[in-house]
C-alpha cells in the first residue's frame, strides 16, 4: 500500500521529460517512503453512473509521488515527491504540456499541497521550524511563506488537513491525537470535533461550506461523517467496508475510493457503493488515493505500475 508519511498497461509519459526536476543527489539521511506513481485518467461522470479512460503515468520515476490535488482550473496537478532523497517537496504537473516544476525547494519535508480557489495560494504540512509539523502557506506571486495556525494556543501537529478559503475554517486530523480538530485561520477559536478518527485526509464537500471525515465509531466500523462548521453537528454520511480510508469527492457529490484496486462510488442518491472498473485491467495495483480535478473530467490516482 502506498501512504503518505505525515501527513503496465498504461500510456507512459517520457521519462526524460521530468527527470531533471527530480535530480537524485545525496544530500542527508535518505527517507523511507513507499514506491508509488500518480495515474492520471480521463472521467466520465453522469448522473447514475462513472467511467475513467486514457490511463497515463504522469510521475513515471522510481521513488514517492503521492497526495494529488488539482489547481481550481483543472489545468494542472500539485503532487508531493522526494525529488531529493532527503526530503519531500510539492511539485506541480501541467496537464496540456506534460510538464512537472518544483513549487518548494526546503531542507525540510513538505506534504498534502493544496491551492487556493484563486490559485496564488498554496498550503501544505510541513515538518518545519515550528518542529510540530503545522501548516504553512505560500504566496506563489510574492514566494512569501505564513504559518497558518500561529494564532492558535495549542500547537497540536497536524496530519492531514483541508482549508475552506472563503470562511478561513480548517479542519484537520491531529497527527498523533489521533483526534479531528476545527479551527480558524484568523480567530483563536478551537473546536474538539471527535477522537478515534484515523489517519485520513478530510475534504470540504462540493457545493457547501460543510466538511467530511473518517470516524471509527465504539462498535468497530469506520464512517466518513459530515460536520457542519456553524452548528458542530455531525451526519454520518456511508460506512468504508475495507481498510483504505482515503476518498475524494467530485463536483456532483458523489464519493470516490478504492478497495482492493476496485475503483467504486457512493451518493446521497443512491445509498450504496457500487463499482466503476477493476484498476487492475487498467495496469495498475496497490492504489489509495484518488483525486478528482473540479471541472469533473480527470481522475488522479494514486498506485504502482503491475508487474
Amino acid at each position: 500500500m502506498c501512504h503518505p508519511i505525515p501527513s503496465v498497461g498504461i500510456f507512459c509519459l517520457a521519462l526524460m521529460a521530468i527527470s531533471p526536476i527530480f535530480a537524485q543527489e545525496k544530500l542527508g539521511p535518505q527517507l523511507e517512503l513507499p514506491e508509488c506513481d500518480i495515474f492520471l485518467f480521463e472521467l466520465d461522470e453522469a448522473e447514475s453512473a462513472l467511467s475513467i479512460s486514457s490511463g497515463k503515468n504522469i510521475t513515471a520515476r522510481p521513488g514517492y509521488d503521492n497526495q494529488p490535488w488539482f489547481t481550481p482550473n483543472s489545468l494542472s496537478l500539485l503532487f508531493t515527491a522526494n525529488g531529493k532523497p532527503d526530503r519531500t517537496d510539492v511539485y506541480e504537473y501541467k496537464i496540456s504540456e506534460g510538464t512537472t516544476q518544483a513549487l518548494t525547494d526546503t531542507p525540510t519535508q513538505e506534504y498534502s499541497p493544496q491551492i487556493s480557489p484563486d490559485n496564488t495560494t498554496l498550503s501544505f504540512v510541513t515538518d518545519g521550524v515550528t518542529a510540530n509539523q503545522s501548516i504553512w502557506s505560500k504566496d506563489r506571486n510574492k514566494n512569501q511563506e505564513t504559518w497558518l495556525l500561529a494564532n492558535q494556543t495549542e500547537r497540536e501537529p497536524v496530519g492531514y488537513y483541508v482549508w475552506n478559503h472563503e470562511t478561513d475554517d480548517i479542519l484537520f486530523w491531529s497527527r498523533y491525537g489521533f483526534s479531528i480538530r476545527l479551527v480558524n485561520r484568523t480567530e483563536p477559536k478551537s473546536h474538539y470535533i471527535t477522537g478515534h478518527a484515523p489517519p485520513s485526509s478530510p475534504h470540504i464537500i462540493p457545493g457547501t461550506n460543510h466538511f467530511s471525515f473518517v470516524h471509527r465509531q465504539a462498535n468497530g466500523e469506520t464512517w466518513i461523517k459530515e460536520l457542519d462548521p456553524n452548528t458542530l453537528a455531525i451526519r454520518p454520511l456511508v460506512a468504508i467496508k475495507g481498510a483504505n480510508l482515503n476518498y475524494g469527492w467530485t463536483p456532483g457529490g458523489k464519493i470516490i475510493r478504492v478497495e482492493n484496486d476496485n475503483l467504486m462510488w457512493w451518493s446521497a442518491e443512491s445509498q450504496k457503493w457500487q463499482t466503476i472498473t477493476d484498476l487492475k485491467q487498467h495496469g495498475l495495483t496497490g492504489v489509495t488515493r484518488v483525486a478528482v480535478s473540479p471541472d469533473a473530467s480527470k481522475l488522479a490516482v494514486v498506485g504502482q505500475q503491475k508487474q
